[in-house]
């Protein structure tokens, strides 16, 4: 299985899909990465970090379906980290054409809504998404989810971009989302994840909580015991 993280800029993108692959290993699901951002900062948190859980692979090419997908080994749970849609729209979109399952990341704050909703330029990643269909072998664009990070325990901004983002914006006429009822907090822990391993318990918890929910929701299967 291949699951895709988007995310339009300053997201965290990159941070969830590393802890992400640490809370699967520790499942007990073997992990294989791609880094299909330009920046490659997924390949190097993997070599700077000594535990980190499996391999990653450069994959920043527009031909990513035809040149990396083939190669994988589907038996694994394959985590791919997609640049920003806006700035690199020809690997996001041959990602997209092979993924089973997007994680959207957004902080709910309404500069980080406006460029997921409003991008300044370039197509939203909604319309991405959609007009991905025309690509698949099934004819409909990949399961796609919201995922909320850096979120204050205090806030009330997450609920309320929970209810924009599912009703479609105030006036409804805005793409639906569906949101993951799993919140990314805001925590200087998180953030500064990046090239180190997660060892405090507040670090792991919502990505043990993510992969909980990606089971129930059947995105992931029940296997493996808890490392």
């Amino acid at each position: 299985m291949l699951i895709a993280s988007l995310k339009p800029r300053t997201m965290g993108g990159t941070t969830n899909m590393g802890l992400l692959a640490y809370a699967l290993h520790r499942a007990g699901h073997p992990v294989t990465c791609y880094d299909a951002d330009e920046s490659r900062q997924l390949v190097r948190w993997s070599l700077k970090a000594t535990d980190f859980p499996c391999k990653v692979h450069p994959a920043d090419t527009p031909s990513f379906a035809e040149s990396v997908y083939p190669g994988m080994d589907h038996t694994r749970i394959n985590l791919v980290d997609a640049g920003h849609a806006e700035n690199h729209p020809d690997i996001v979109d041959s990602v997209l054409e092979v993924a089973d399952l997007v994680i959207v990341t957004l902080s709910p704050t309404e500069p980080d809504y406006e460029r997921l909703v409003r991008p300044e330029r370039g197509t939203t990643i909604a319309k991405i998404i959609k007009r991905s269909a025309a690509m698949r072998d099934s004819e409909q664009p990949p399961a796609t989810y919201v995922l909320l990070n850096r979120c204050q325990a205090s806030s009330g901004s997450p609920q309320k971009y929970r209810r924009l983002l599912t009703n479609g914006g105030e006036d409804g006429t805005d793409h639906r989302w569906t949101v993951l009822s799993t919140r990314i907090p805001r925590l200087e822990k998180i953030a500064s994840a990046v090239g180190s391993s997660p060892s405090h318990r507040d670090v792991k918890a919502p990505y043990d909580a993510l992969v909980t929910e990606l089971t129930r929701l059947g995105h992931v299967p029940e296997q493996g015991a808890a490392r």
